[in-house]
């Protein structure tokens, strides 16, 4: 038995509770990914291999604007969005970090 491959279940469980589950819809096309509540949502597609729109990655261009259809998330930073966009669903990925378990997006209807 190696000793490095065993697992702590308390880590385990650590790990498991950090992971979100992600249903998003970008040019008609649904996806299923996972969300480390660590890792902003556009780095979570992008290595996901979503082909996600982005250009600052900062928070303000407003480039990777989408909507947020169920669940809660977190925008570290905000320059672009009003609060009555806010109010609509509207998140900025690139800054985006989830507080809910599950998470719906699209990038098609907003």
């Amino acid at each position: 038995m190696n000793l490095n491959e065993e697992t702590n279940p308390a880590e385990a469980q650590n790990e498991q509770s950090n992971i979100v589950e992600v249903r998003l819809t970008l040019n008609g096309e649904t996806n299923y990914i996972q969300w480390n509540k660590q890792t902003p949502l556009l780095d979570a597609m992008l290595n996901a291999g979503i082909d996600a729109p982005h250009s600052c990655c900062r928070g303000t261009c407003g480039t990777c604007v989408c909507k947020l259809e169920e669940g809660e998330v977190r925008l570290k930073r905000n320059f672009v969005l009003s609060e009555a966009h806010i109010q609509q669903g509207l998140i900025l990925a690139c800054v985006a970090v989830p507080i809910s378990t599950s998470i719906k997006i699209s990038y098609d209807k907003f």
